[in-house]
């Protein structure tokens, strides 16, 4: 009966504004995860919120919240005119956010605004500085000279912009303490990243006319995330990072025809000192060219995630690649291999071309498949066992001291003739 009463009170209005009532620094702190659109209609919940918004110390402005795809001009109007008042009126002095999302259905006239909105926003120091700008083509955009602006800059989250030459070098010296940086879909008119505090890069997708190299200086660098797109940076990455280097993922899938097998060979090889290491699309070839053999020892890595890597048309390549590669890892503890498979296109032309022959079975010896005295967790997802079920074997002959194996996803051989038999999908755990 109690809360009946309660609810009937809250339908009309009677109850108690306890949410008014919270002090200003926890309110202005709950308006910062709202869009600035959304914080300021708070405006018309009580007297205690009319200009609370103006000091908020985080603004998010977003043109989706302005329209959708059949209303861009009215919206690109709308957000012009709330975009230019609300930067006016904002009064705090720093803000801990800015955020500035603009979608691609926005007229380009509207676009010419885009930099002094920017601008704007940084005179307001922030720690965070995101800009998104989803066009088919580019925006310009310059770290502009505004003396201390960026002294409290910790991350820069930035897509689809144009980065000039100068970039990086206002990068070092603009922003002394910043720690991380996200580039997505950029264009890139730099030759390298520098920055002696940065501990956090992403660089995805971005494309580069001026440099067959990424080069990145960061002795602080603990994490790195590389994802190159067809045909940019065909020579790898020249990475120069400290011992605090932890984690790295790199993908060159899709780069077949740019990034060549002594290029990535090169990227591999700048990324020994690295704890936890994923690579995706890797070709075997990679790891067998002359450029591996000037490889350091992978001392500190521990966890090591293949994701179709190592492919190449012929088992014994495979399997020498492997191989290689884990010489390279003498203290590895965890290693996952995912898609280590053939194509259905590629076994059956090996089939119509060979049907009398039994399948080819890679010679691989102690020297190409070394112990893995250290390793505890292995993990095998979506790979081809029917052709390649020795990879299994030499992998627990190797292992002496596995503590754990999951095969999941992947095939077998089914009948007498290993190979030959219909598709069997196989998933199993153990634990010793």
């Amino acid at each position: 009966m109690e809360a009946s009463a309660k609810r009937a009170r809250a339908a009309d209005g009677s109850a108690p504004d306890r949410l008014s009532a919270l002090p200003d620094d926890l309110r202005r702190r709950v308006l910062s995860f709202l869009p600035s659109r959304q914080s300021v209609q708070t405006t018309v919940l009580s007297k205690r919120w009319v200009d609370l918004w103006r000091s908020v110390p985080a603004i998010n402005l977003d043109f989706l919240e302005f329209g959708d795809f059949g209303e861009e001009i009215v919206g690109s109007r709308k957000m012009n005119n709330f975009t230019s008042e609300l930067l006016m009126l904002h009064n705090t002095e720093c803000l801990d956010m800015f955020r500035l999302h603009i979608p691609p259905f926005i007229n380009y006239r509207r676009l010419l605004d885009v930099d002094r909105w920017i601008r704007h926003g940084i005179k307001y120091r922030p720690l965070v500085l995101e800009i998104s700008v989803i066009r088919d083509f580019w925006h310009q955009f310059h770290i502009p000279c505004l003396g201390s602006a960026f002294y409290r800059l910790k991350k820069l989250d930035l897509f689809g912009l144009s980065l000039d030459h100068c970039f990086t070098e206002r990068l070092n010296s603009r922003c002394p303490v910043l720690e991380d940086l996200v580039l997505e879909d950029c264009r890139n008119q730099f030759a390298g990243i520098q920055s002696d505090t940065l501990k956090n890069l992403v660089v995805d997708n971005c494309v580069s006319d001026v440099a067959d190299v990424l080069v990145i200086r960061a002795p602080c660098l603990a994490s790195l995330r590389l994802e190159l797109p067809y045909y940019f940076y065909k020579n790898g990455l020249s990475l120069v990072a400290g011992n605090s280097f932890v984690t790295a993922s790199i993908s060159v899938i899709g780069c077949e025809f740019g990034l060549s097998h002594k290029g990535q060979a090169f990227l591999v090889g700048s990324l020994f000192n690295v704890t936890n290491l994923t690579l995706k699309g890797f070709d075997a070839m990679a790891f067998l060219d002359k450029e591996s053999d000037n490889f350091p020892t992978f001392d500190n890595l521990r966890t090591l995630s293949l994701t179709l890597c190592l492919l190449s048309e012929h088992d014994e390549q495979k399997f020498k690649a492997l191989g290689r590669f884990l010489q390279k890892s003498p203290n590895l503890e965890k290693l996952t291999v995912q898609d280590f498979w053939y194509s259905e296109g590629t076994r059956k032309v090996r089939e119509y071309a060979q049907p009398l022959l039994e399948t080819v079975k890679p010679v691989v010896g102690p020297i190409e498949f070394p112990m893995l005295e250290n390793l505890r967790t292995l993990f095998l997802d979506k790979c081809d066992l029917r052709d390649n079920f020795m990879i299994l074997r030499h992998l627990l002959q190797s292992s002496p001291n596995l503590e754990n194996l999951t095969v999941w996803c992947c095939e077998l051989p089914e009948g007498p003739a290993e190979g030959k038999g219909p598709k069997t999908w196989f998933a199993a755990n153990a634990t010793s």
